[in-house]
C-alpha cells in the first residue's frame, strides 16, 4: 500500500491542490452580492425630483457620497443584479454643518460661510477653486483640491442617463458596493528556493582592496561629509499699513421743506460734483436707486421686506436752537436707522458737518521683492473678505481701534503653512 502511495504521491498531491483551487473558484463567483443593511434606503426625508439644473436627489441622512460615486438600485424586486447612477455634483447650503477629511487625513467639522453655499463637481480635485468655512468660530479658505471628502446632508446632482419613474419605484442603496476580484491562477505565490549565505562577512572593504580614509576636522573617517543643504528664504509678509481714518457717514441732513427732511448723498455729491439730495418721509423705507443718473435722488423707497433696504426716518423735529448772540436759529433733528450697520436708530441734525458712527477707513501697501507695490483702502465692514496681491491671498481677520491696527492672514499652500499678522499704524 505504501509502494503505491509513494509511486502515485504526485498525481494524488495535483488532484487535491486542483480540487481545493475549483472549489474556491466556485465559492466566489456563486456568492451573492451582500449589502450591510444600513446601506438600504430606509432613511427618512428621500425626495428625487427634476429640477432645471438635472435630476436631484436629496436626504435627511448624512452621508460622505461625492462625485464620481454611484446610487446603487435593482430596477425590480425580482432582480439580483444592481443598475447605478452616478453622482454629478453635491450642494451644501450655507450654513449648513459639515466635516471636511483633508488630504492627509485630518477631520475638521466646519459651517459653510460663503453665502452661494459650497459645490463641487467631478473634477474638484483638479480646481483652484476655494470656498470659506467657519472652523471653530474663525472664518477660514479651503481650497477643494485640499478636500478629500465631506460628511454631511447636501443635494445631489444625479446623470441624466437615470430614469425618475424606476427611481421612484425602487429602494436605493447609497453606499457604494465593492467589486469582487476574480481569482486568478497566476498570482498564487509559489515557493523560491534561495542559497543560504554562511559567510557574513560584515566588514565595509572588499578582500584585497586598500581603504580610503578622509582627514576631516582633526577626525578620521571613510565617508566624505554630505554637502548641506540650503533652506528657502522665506518670504516676507508683504503688507504694511499706511494710514487709520475714521470714515463720515454717507449721509449728512442740510435742508428741509414742512415735516420732511432733505439728505445729501456725499460720496455721489463728490462723484458727480452736484449735489445729489435725498427727500424722505417718516416712516419710509429707503434702498440705494441703481439706475441713479446726475440730477434724480440717489434713494428710492422700498418695502419693509426688501432685501436692499438701506435706511428709514423713524422721526423728525425742528426746534429753535439759542445762538451765543442770543438769537435763535432752527436746527432739523432726524432720527434714522441703518439697516446695514445695525444697531439702534442715531441722530443726524443740520449743525452736522460730518456724522461719525464708528466707520473707519484703513490704507493699506502690499510690496513683496521687485514687483510692484499695490495701494488699497478696506473698510471696517471688509472683516472675512479675501485681498490678492499678485497670486497671493490675504484675509482680513478684523481690526481694533484703539490701536489703529488691522490682523491679517495670509494663506499658504496649505492651512498649515498660513501665517498671521497684526499690522499697526506707525
Amino acid at each position: 500500500m505504501k509502494e503505491k502511495i509513494s509511486r502515485h504521491y504526485e498525481k494524488v498531491t495535483l488532484f487535491l491542490a486542483l480540487l481545493t483551487m475549483a472549489l474556491f473558484v466556485a465559492f466566489v463567483f456563486l456568492q451573492e452580492i451582500q449589502i450591510p443593511e444600513r446601506s438600504k434606503s430606509n432613511e427618512s426625508g428621500i425626495s428625487i425630483k427634476r429640477t432645471d439644473l438635472g435630476l436631484s436627489f436629496e436626504t435627511n441622512a448624512k452621508h460622505n457620497l461625492m462625485p464620481g460615486h454611484f446610487l446603487y438600485y435593482k430596477p425590480n424586486e425580482e432582480s439580483s443584479e444592481f443598475k447605478k447612477v452616478e453622482i454629478l455634483e453635491i450642494f451644501f447650503k450655507r450654513r449648513s454643518q459639515i466635516q471636511l477629511q483633508l488630504l492627509g487625513g485630518k477631520i475638521v467639522n466646519a459651517l459653510v460661510k460663503n453665502k452661494e453655499g459650497l459645490r463641487l463637481e467631478k473634477e474638484w480635485k483638479k480646481s483652484n477653486g476655494s470656498t470659506l468655512l467657519d472652523i471653530e468660530g474663525s472664518t477660514r479658505p479651503i481650497q477643494f483640491r485640499n478636500i478629500e471628502s465631506i460628511y454631511g446632508s447636501p443635494k445631489y446632482l444625479l446623470s441624466d442617463k437615470a430614469d425618475l419613474t424606476e427611481l421612484r419605484n425602487t429602494s436605493l442603496h447609497l453606499y457604494q458596493i465593492p467589486e469582487i476580484t476574480s481569482f486568478n491562477l497566476e498570482n498564487s505565490n509559489r515557493p523560491l528556493w534561495k542559497n543560504l549565505s554562511y559567510d557574513k562577512n560584515e566588514s565595509i572593504y572588499d578582500l584585497f582592496t586598500p581603504p580610503l580614509i578622509y582627514l576631516i576636522e582633526g577626525k578620521l573617517s571613510t565617508t566624505l561629509p554630505e554637502a548641506p543643504v540650503e533652506e528657502e528664504e522665506k518670504e516676507p509678509f508683504g503688507v504694511k499699513i499706511v494710514s487709520f481714518d475714521k470714515k463720515a457717514y454717507r449721509f449728512r441732513l442740510n435742508s428741509w421743506i414742512g415735516d420732511s427732511p432733505y439728505l445729501e448723498d456725499i460720496i455721489l455729491s463728490k462723484e458727480t460734483g452736484r449735489t445729489v439730495r435725498n427727500k424722505l418721509v417718516v416712516n419710509g423705507i429707503y434702498a440705494l436707486d441703481e439706475n441713479f443718473r446726475p440730477g434724480r435722488p440717489s434713494l428710492k423707497m422700498v418695502d419693509e421686506n426688501s432685501s436692499d433696504k438701506l435706511i428709514s426716518l423713524k422721526y423728525f423735529t425742528v426746534q429753535k436752537v439759542t445762538q451765543k448772540n442770543g438769537g435763535t436759529k432752527p436746527v432739523g433733528r432726524a432720527l434714522i436707522e441703518d439697516y446695514k450697520l445695525g444697531g439702534k436708530p442715531f441722530e443726524i441734525n443740520s449743525l452736522m458737518e460730518e456724522v461719525f458712527l464708528g466707520q473707519f477707513e484703513v490704507g493699506l501697501e502690499f510690496k513683496i521683492k521687485k514687483e510692484d507695490p499695490m495701494l488699497i483702502k478696506v473698510s471696517d465692514s471688509q472683516v472675512g473678505q479675501e485681498l490678492l496681491y499678485n497670486g497671493r491671498s490675504y484675509l482680513i481677520l478684523g481690526f481694533d481701534v484703539e490701536n489703529k491696527s488691522i490682523r491679517l492672514r495670509k494663506n499658504g499652500a496649505i492651512p498649515a503653512l498660513s501665517e498671521d499678522l497684526e499690522l499697526i499704524l506707525p
